[in-house]
């Protein structure tokens, strides 16, 4: 039998659904982009989608949580699992997009920092893992999500990939005109907002659209950068 969800529920329900409607508007307004064939373009496309997948993953978890029909037990850690395994994931490609997106949109100039994509691998072979042990998260009897001892150095890894791109964004910027780019603040206050908000004071899930306002964010950014580029006469980028 169905539960009555709760105004924390469908609050949640609301904002990642919104979430999913304003990257169905980005996927349709960055189709020109991805015509041009550039890693870092295709890594901003894949960066969409694990947005999008995160959102219906936290929405799956927030229709079951606490619930006591069939299967929602199920529903609930299969979709709190899915939930981490993509936000870790979104914070290595974002960390690869920076990468790729700051040193001339090629790959293979990156090669040399694969080493560093390694915390994120093995935390995510540890939340497969997690579905056997509960070492980050658990799902009780009564269908109640708790933290595990791990849970707080989950937060930490993904942590660690956000400092890594900040750091790739501020030397980029170090080497042009500032006024060519947004803010490095407006590219990370709103996924920082969304990954420590819920942590801290729980409630809400602010990870979609925190994600969301960031790859937005990013979009703008590069698409201010060509048009100053190409409005001055200089290389596109």
């Amino acid at each position: 039998m169905f539960l009555p969800l709760t105004e924390e529920n469908i609050s949640t329900l609301l904002i990642d659904g919104s979430v999913l409607l304003l990257l169905a508007g980005v996927l349709m307004e960055t189709g020109i982009m991805r015509r041009r064939g550039k890693d870092d373009d295709k890594l901003f496309f894949l960066l969409v989608v694990l947005n999008m997948a995160l959102a219906v993953s936290d929405i799956i978890t927030y229709l079951a949580d606490r619930k006591d029909f069939v299967g929602a037990r199920f529903f609930n850690m299969g979709g709190i699992t899915l939930f981490y395994m993509i936000f870790v994931l979104m914070f290595m490609v974002w960390y690869h997009y920076c990468l790729v997106r700051f040193r001339g949109h090629d790959s293979s100039k990156v090669r040399g920092s694969r080493a560093f994509f390694l915390p994120g691998i093995i935390t995510e072979v540890l939340l497969l893992i997690n579905l056997f042990t509960g070492w980050f998260f658990s799902v009780d009897e009564s269908n109640t999500y708790h933290h595990g001892v791990l849970f707080v150095p989950l937060f930490l890894v993904m942590g660690y990939f956000v400092a890594l791109s900040l750091i790739s964004i501020v030397r980029y910027r170090a080497g042009v005109e500032k006024d060519k780019l947004i803010p490095v603040w407006i590219y990370l206050l709103p996924i920082l907002i969304g990954m420590v908000v819920p942590f801290v004071f729980g409630g809400i899930s602010l990870a979609a659209i925190g994600c969301a306002m960031s790859v937005v964010f990013t979009h703008l950014g590069s698409a201010a950068e060509i048009v100053n580029y190409d409005a001055e006469g200089g290389k596109k980028v």
